[in-house]
């Protein structure tokens, strides 16, 4: 097993607790084997360009279960391996836990213990009715396994499984979900399905603040994802499932540039939710952006993740650089300042 350097898996780049105060992260996808020249021509050029954000994650994509496609891809771990070479920051992996046995697992947790990774995404498949393989691993005994080795752990929210809303049914509401996850599982952090609106994040948020104590709120990452062609818009809805209400793809469809408005859109879904939140007392401080692009393959498409990225880590870190600013009083001031 190749592990990394010292140099890369620790030092000022990096932090043993990453997630626990990062407010951005960039998800950044493996490529396909056939797309990996021109996926790393476009990565390598906007890491060296961008850098507000914090930590990176790299999803478990699966192409044949949740998109019904064949793709030869590269791995999670060849991928951060080559993530590595380019950036000290922390990597978070996420692992699809039903495609795995026990010892599968087990290995899978030696390879991220390699690459310097302590924080990991754990989720189940993408359907309750889907046959996983024989030993598959749940969730709860995944993180299980994961925090005897000392890794820490999250899930991801699908803000509109709920059963409050008839238009959208769940089985099991998504609060109840996220309690069992922290506190049977241990999770602590977690970031959401592709978010374009904001009420059903909110209701979720006041859930929570009924359900839980206020030391048990977790770190919530808001996945936003820039759409730039009617494309993204299509795949975004028929293949992720996200909830894109009429009015705002109307929005997107009829603007002069989609990337443009899609970005107002995002920060105005940010701005939304962080005041309910501060509202309801679910602490904001706790609130970070997951900037996803769902397209490697289109360099605009993952140039615009980047460009929201690193809007959102600049705009988070002045402001969080304001509240440690002492108060100015007017004898500091002098007796003409304001």
């Amino acid at each position: 097993m190749t592990s990394i350097p010292p140099s890369l898996s620790s030092g000022p780049g990096t932090s043993r607790m990453p997630l626990a105060a990062a407010r951005v992260i960039l998800e950044t996808c493996p490529p396909t084997l056939a797309g990996r020249d021109q996926a790393y021509a476009i990565l390598g050029r906007l890491l060296s360009q961008y850098g507000a954000f914090e930590a990176i994650s790299i999803p478990d994509i699966q192409d044949e279960g949740e998109f019904h496609r064949q793709r030869a891809r590269l791995s999670s771990h060849q991928f951060a391996l080559w993530l590595r070479k380019l950036t000290g920051k922390p990597l978070s992996l996420y692992k699809v836990c039903s495609t795995c046995t026990r010892e599968e697992f087990q290995q899978w947790l030696t390879e991220a213990e390699d690459l310097g990774c302590r924080e990991l995404f754990l989720v189940g498949p993408d359907s309750s009715s889907k046959r996983c393989k024989t030993g598959a691993l749940q969730v709860g005994e995944a993180a299980g396994l994961a925090r005897e080795r000392d890794f820490r752990c999250g899930g991801v929210i699908i803000p509109t499984r709920r059963r409050q809303f008839v238009p959208r049914p769940a089985t099991v509401d998504e609060a109840v979900r996220i309690e069992t996850k922290i506190r049977e599982f241990g999770f602590s952090f977690f970031t959401t399905q592709i978010i374009y609106e904001s009420e059903w994040m909110c209701c979720l948020l006041l859930d929570l603040v009924r359900r839980l104590r206020p030391e048990e709120m977790p770190r919530i990452f808001l996945t936003l994802s820039p759409f730039v062609h009617g494309r993204d818009i299509e795949f975004a809805k028929n293949f992720l499932g996200i909830y894109l209400p009429a009015e705002v793809e109307r929005t997107l469809r009829r603007g002069r540039s989609m990337r443009e408005a899609s970005l107002s859109c995002l920060q105005g879904v940010w701005e939304r939710i962080v005041t309910f939140a501060g509202a309801i007392d679910f602490p904001p401080e706790r609130l970070g952006v997951n900037a996803e692009y769902i397209d490697s393959r289109n360099p605009r498409n993952v140039e615009a993740a980047f460009e929201l990225a690193e809007s959102f880590g600049r705009m988070l870190n002045i402001r969080e650089a304001e509240k440690t600013v002492p108060a100015t009083t007017s004898t500091e001031l002098g007796e003409g300042g304001k």
